[in-house]
């Protein structure tokens, strides 16, 4: 029986191309991982993994009760996400300046009294994106679903809603202008590794390293968006304040 990564990266782009072309729709209900073992012949991890890289991706989404759904074809880039979406550079630098403050606390947050499913699924995505950003074969342009599956860490549905929203709005056109540079200059590959210390410290209970990660993380987001060319410069002096006043802390 086949294992490891290239079983998982094999048939993540088999499930991919059935998505694609039309054999698996929008809605479709995918066969249980153990059927899909079977079909595959490979190991269930090896399918969980597959999984794990679609869904960071975007194809499919895992539902309470009624298993994996498929979300549609290949996702557009850049999509919006949410109808109050980031419209303007302003609306953009706000959204980061929001989530600097929110995600980190909630991760520390989090690090006292983690959901262990939530930590189990976060473990899970992380693997799925050093799947993804690991080649071209699946092609992603946002880590947002993992930053909501980090969150899902956290007890507090409020919270986890806060975080979901502002993920949601961080999309559309605008949002990817300024962060192209991320995902073309291979940006992506040390984000990976950010995700996976941020769920290792959620594991360990250290609030503190779990925020300071996150921070860190987002702060190179904001260091994407000060190399947008069209960024206004009122917009690049707030992004230079967000970077003097949460590097430092």
């Amino acid at each position: 029986m086949e294992t490891g990564t290239s079983a998982g990266l094999r048939i993540a782009v088999e499930m991919r191309s059935r998505v694609d072309d039309g054999r698996w729709p929008a809605g479709t209900i995918l066969p249980t991982e153990l059927e899909l073992a079977r079909e595959f012949e490979v190991s269930r991890p090896s399918v969980r993994e597959a999984l794990s890289a679609l869904q960071f991706a975007g194809y499919v989404e895992p539902r309470r009760r009624r298993g994996t759904v498929v979300l549609g074809g290949s996702p557009v880039p850049g999509a919006a996400r949410h109808v109050r979406a980031a419209r303007s550079f302003e609306e953009v630098v706000d959204l980061l300046e929001a989530r600097l403050v929110l995600e980190p606390a909630v991760l520390a947050l989090a690090a006292a009294d983690p959901d262990p499913v939530a930590l189990d699924q976060a473990h899970e995505a992380v693997a799925g994106m050093a799947l993804v950003t690991g080649g071209d074969a699946i092609p992603a342009d946002t880590d947002h679903r993992l930053h909501a599956a980090i969150a899902g860490v956290c007890r507090n549905p409020d919270l986890r809603e806060q975080v979901s929203t502002l993920l949601e709005r961080a999309s559309g056109p605008v949002w990817r202008e300024t962060q192209a540079t991320a995902w073309a200059s291979g940006t992506a590959s040390r984000w990976t590794d950010d995700h996976r210390e941020i769920v290792g410290a959620l594991a360990r209970g250290n609030g503190p390293a779990a925020a300071a990660v996150s921070r860190r993380h987002l702060l190179s987001a904001v260091d994407n968006a000060a190399g947008c060319p069209g960024l206004p410069p009122s917009q690049l002096r707030r992004l230079h304040r967000l970077r003097e006043h949460f590097g430092s802390c």
